[in-house]
């Protein structure tokens, strides 16, 4: 009705400025946001100094994700109206978007400035803080969001963000729940709530809300090739697959991959034929350890596209199998599943025998692509001295990326030599990476893909935690159901790497062959 009626004035006005505005109003309002930039537009052609629709306009192609012109409109409208508070939080969450968080801050800021009652700015600001570590801003600034909007889902949602990555889980989940309470379709909260469900060992109610990352915004933008609702036949839901094909789909990391392949034997051993897509590099491994199931490579750019995949009577996507497979503790096996190719291994022992005697140990030590990930996870080398510096052991880089200087600094500052090979280049190889793994005596690593390769070898890895681990890892365990070689080491406090480093070399020196130098 009212897209009919602002039609039937601009026929008679067709430059009346209100109408054309509002008419792209209504439009953003249905959704429609390509109609509504062209209403819109076509209102600043008549009047190009108007705040609100410069504002309107960002917010349309904020909406379609164009977000550079977003950007320009936002910044336009506070150009025009300096005490346009609204634009400035939207500013904000642009440039949250694109990691740049200490710009997200400065727009929150200056929105709280001119309106202290926007609750949305105070909970955004808390999440940007949260981004960048500042745990405890973070969460004074979430209560404050709660404080002016009790009704406000989102609020609760990122503080339990922030509460869980301070420790405070139990708090974390409380309020969560309160989101979802207020809106029980919240997608970021349900899938914060899976993921504290998983940390704590609640494998049931975790598996099910897990299922809501295939509507949570960032981790579609940043993990998932394919989404269910692009398969036209059914899901498998646990029940028998005998005589059934299934297509296993892929989605997440290389890490990820390794770690939930661990569910393949099971459905195997079940169906009559079982498809696993796959990262490419993954493909000579997968199928020698399971040569029972057909491996396709995963092509590059295929979101939102299955069409070059078989079809099969079931599909499922790969982090769902351990909804009907790991339901608790008990049903984890306690094996190792990859198998190396034995050439290539011999080949690497061959090479680590001209390095000397000694233990043969690797390590890894940057881990996370997300910023604050990053952060959290690596360990600068100079924190490694420690370790590296021990007699009786030659240590061998596993470090994906380019990490030359990093070596070449090891070697002129501390004297020490980290060995590596420049035909080793996990990101183009990993069946030569997993043979170089399979032929060291040990693997220490800070959480990356290094340590489930290691883990699913059946190779001895202790891995470095940070305080707040990934779920996967879960809390106060010195072990993991993932992995059963596996050993974690923990930080006892955020950014505490130092009992870390200690425990690690307390431990290698209980080996008699191990020393520190005189």
């Amino acid at each position: 009705m009212a897209v009919r009626l602002c039609n039937e004035i601009l026929q008679f006005q067709p430059d009346n400025f209100n109408i054309l505005h509002l008419l792209g109003l209504v439009f953003y309002r249905n959704g429609d946001y390509e109609n509504a930039i062209n209403k819109i537009k076509k209102a600043l052609q008549v009047n190009p100094d108007d705040p609100d629709a410069y504002y309107n306009l960002g917010n349309a192609y904020a909406e379609k994700g164009q977000l550079d012109e977003a950007l320009i409109c936002f910044l336009k409208a506070t150009e025009i109206n300096p005490e346009l508070f609204e634009a400035y939080n939207n500013l904000g969450n642009i440039f949250m978007g694109r990691n740049q968080f200490d710009e997200g801050i400065m727009y929150y800021q200056k929105a709280i400035k001119l309106n202290p009652e926007l609750a949305d700015a105070y909970s955004n600001l808390g999440k940007a803080l949260q981004e960048k570590g500042q745990l405890d801003e973070a969460i004074t600034y979430g209560q404050k969001a709660i404080e002016l909007n009790p009704s406000f889902a989102e609020a609760y949602s990122n503080l339990g963000v922030a509460l869980q990555e301070k420790g405070r889980l139990d708090e974390a989940i409380t309020y969560y729940q309160k989101a979802l309470e207020l809106n029980p379709n919240h997608e970021t909260a349900n899938f914060n709530m899976s993921l504290a469900f998983l940390l704590t060992g609640n494998f049931k109610e975790g598996w099910e809300k897990y299922e809501w990352r295939w509507k949570e915004k960032d981790f579609l933008k940043r993990s998932c090739f394919h989404q269910p609702s692009e398969f036209s036949q059914a899901s498998w839901d646990g029940s028998s697959l005998k005589g059934k094909t299934l297509l296993i789909f892929s989605e997440q990391g290389v890490g990820d991959e390794i770690m939930f392949a661990s569910c393949f034997q099971e459905v195997i051993e079940d169906a009559g034929v079982c498809m696993v897509e796959c990262d490419k590099r993954l493909v000579p491994i997968f199928s020698r350890s399971f040569p029972e199931a057909v491996f396709i490579e995963r092509l590059k750019n295929t979101h939102a596209n299955a069409s070059h995949l078989p079809r099969t009577d079931m599909v499922i996507p790969l982090g769902s199998l351990p909804k009907f497979l790991r339901t608790d503790l008990n049903a984890f096996p306690r094996r190792s599943y990859l198998l190396p190719d034995a050439a290539k291994v011999e080949t690497w022992r061959n090479r680590l025998k001209t390095l000397g005697d000694g233990l043969k140990v690797g390590i890894s030590w940057r881990g996370g692509v997300i910023p604050k990930v990053k952060h959290q996870r690596s360990i600068e080398l100079e924190q490694w001295t420690g370790i590296i510096s021990l007699a009786g052991v030659q240590f061998i880089s596993l470090q994906y990326g380019d990490c030359k200087e990093e070596l070449k600094e090891a070697k002129e500052k501390l004297g020490i030599t980290i060995y590596d090979w420049e035909d080793v280049d996990p990101l183009k190889d990993l069946d030569n990476f997993a043979a170089q793994i399979a032929a060291l005596d040990l693997i220490l690593s800070v959480d990356n893909s290094t340590v489930h390769m290691a883990g699913a070898l059946g190779k001895p890895v202790w891995v470095l935690l940070p305080y707040m681990p990934d779920w996967r890892w879960m809390l106060n365990r010195g072990d993991s159901p993932w992995y059963p070689i596996m050993r974690l080491f923990r930080e006892s406090s955020p950014g505490k790497w130092k009992s870390v480093m200690a425990g690690i070399k307390d431990e290698l020196l209980k080996n008699e062959n191990i020393r520190i130098p005189i």
